[in-house]
């Protein structure tokens, strides 16, 4: 086998911030699970390594929110190294490194990443990003093998994966998209998967002419439909390695499981709370007691497709009492304002339809700045039992930050800096759509569309002329204008009320919003 080792490595992978690799949020989902987090306190120092980092951005904003934090990335093709650690330069980060490294060699010889045979690894967190489904059986088990020996006891191990039953559909696209590679140009990738699309769909059949394959797969058409929307590159990467095999959850548990790594949440909040699953699945899924068992009857359930786990290197169980101390500890803000008209939250366990009036309620406890989960359930008068799973959806949708309150105040300076830089190749057209927000030790995301608005708004000119300006930008980079709804925008009327209704938006509502993250200073 070559060096890839079957991975697609002709290309590089898209820019992306995973909110789930989060410190904060990992471990709040340990503790909703009565799982003690690695660390003993936020604002503590910690390490942290990111297996698979692509080109750096997760990593890097992670790094700006938490000074305290020593991180540390590594990834096997070169391009994706070189940008990160570019990236990091230019963000004046002193607190992480990307290094060029290979599974297999990393599980024979640790030293690069500090570990020695025989001896627990240093690091609090380690994570692993739709690494784990894409990479052949001997690279995946050198993965867990490193992340077990990176890993303290005590320590945290992030993975997730493509799941059966949710990707059987698909199965048969990339089986497809696979033979259409084998006859087209490599240097345009994308035919291949349209060809495979358009022969799939036209298998399938519609209405009353549904062939036995679209009966057996209805959702199949829906998903073919989407394919065309996404990046070549994210195609190419998803679906063009050798080892891309979705797994079904009791086999990557197992996986785990030999590797001194055991499951204990997962980092997807809403399925961290049995009552969310709808109840007529409730007695076959809940009463089963096996964990493998029961885990696979949840994603089987629920079409699952995938999977955010974590996993505990060292089981260090909380009492209930001890758990409900931390939680009632822990400090949320406000991310998004004003409040909804109707409040319900896509998951997995379906639309989750909430109390409009309970919600609002909570969410004006804490317009006048972060509060306690005690303080917040003081404020509102709903019990612990109600005010957690809601807290939960809310952050699960972006209406709630986990709030870092003084140990924010480190990453400010550094934040600022590097969301300059951030927004500057945002509008040189780099595929990046986050900047930093150390108010919540995560990151929040920015458009391309808001970035050059914004440079045009603060150039102070008038709504109209910023907005002639953005699209004059538009133009010139080949760049099309969608409506709210998703429709291409031909018409120049149409475009100059789009780039407004933009700019008033984000004069009105998105900045001092992200003033309030202090992604911002006053501008």
């Amino acid at each position: 086998m070559s060096w890839d080792r079957g991975y697609y490595s002709e290309g590089s992978y898209t820019s992306h911030f995973y909110r789930e690799l989060a410190p904060g949020w990992i471990d709040f989902s340990l503790l909703v699970k009565g799982q003690q987090p690695p660390r003993s306190k936020d604002g503590a120092p910690f390490s942290y390594l990111e297996m698979g980092c692509g080109m750096g951005l997760s990593l890097c904003l992670l790094a700006a929110t938490h000074p305290e934090g020593e991180f540390v990335g590594i990834d096997f093709l070169p391009d994706h190294v070189a940008h990160a650690n570019g990236l990091a330069s230019e963000l004046g980060l002193s607190n992480l490194r990307v290094l060029e490294a290979d599974f297999i060699n990393l599980q024979q010889d640790g030293s690069p990443l500090g570990l020695s045979a025989g001896h627990s690894g240093h690091f609090h967190y380690v994570t692993a990003h739709g690494i784990a489904s894409w990479v052949v059986e001997p690279v995946q088990q050198a993965l867990l093998a490193v992340a077990a020996a990176a890993l303290k006891p005590g320590g945290a191990f992030y993975c997730s994966y493509n799941t059966y039953p949710g990707w059987l559909g698909l199965t048969a696209f990339r089986q497809l998209s696979e033979l259409e590679r084998e006859r087209h140009d490599p240097c345009s990738p994308e035919l291949a998967y349209r060809a495979a699309a358009t022969t799939l769909a036209a298998l399938l059949g519609q209405g009353k002419e549904t062939t036995a394959l679209g009966q057996m797969l209805p959702k199949l058409h829906d998903e073919l439909a989407r394919l065309p929307w996404h990046e070549p590159n994210y195609l190419t990467q998803e679906y063009a390695s050798q080892g891309w095999a979705p797994l079904f959850v009791a086999d990557m548990h197992r996986r785990c499981r030999k590797h001194k790594l055991r499951f204990r949440a997962s980092a997807t909040l809403p399925e961290l709370f049995d009552e969310f699953l709808i109840a007529g699945l409730r007695p076959s899924v809940l009463q089963e007691t096996n964990p493998d068992i029961r885990q696979t009857l949840l994603d089987l359930a629920t079409n699952k497709s995938f999977r955010r786990d974590l996993f505990v290197y060292g089981d260090v169980p909380l009492t209930p009492q001890r758990r409900n101390a931390a939680l009632s500890e822990l400090p949320v803000r406000l991310q998004e304002t004003p409040p909804l008209d109707h409040y319900r939250f896509p998951t997995s366990f379906g639309d989750i339809a909430g109390n409009d009036e309970a919600y609002r309620s909570l969410e004006a406890a804490l317009v006048e700045g972060p509060l306690s989960l005690a303080q917040l359930q003081e404020a509102t008068g709903l019990p612990e039992q109600e005010l957690l799973p809601m807290v939960a959806l809310l952050l699960h949708r972006q209406r709630l930050g986990l709030d870092r309150g003084e140990a924010a105040h480190e990453a400010s300076e550094t934040c600022r800096k590097a969301n300059n830089t951030l927004l500057r190749r945002i509008r040189e057209g780099e595929a990046i759509n986050h900047l930093a927000a150390p108010a919540i030790g995560s990151a929040i995301s920015f458009s391309p569309l808001e970035a050059l608005t914004l440079e045009a708004q603060t150039g102070g000119l008038t709504p109209t002329n910023a907005a002639a300006c953005v699209l004059l930008e538009l133009s010139a980079s080949g760049k099309e204008l969608l409506s709210e709804e998703g429709n291409l925008l031909k018409d120049p009327e149409e475009q100059q009320r789009r780039i407004e209704e933009i700019g008033f938006n984000l004069v009105h509502q998105r900045l001092p919003q992200l003033r309030s993250l202090d992604v911002f200073s006053s501008m």
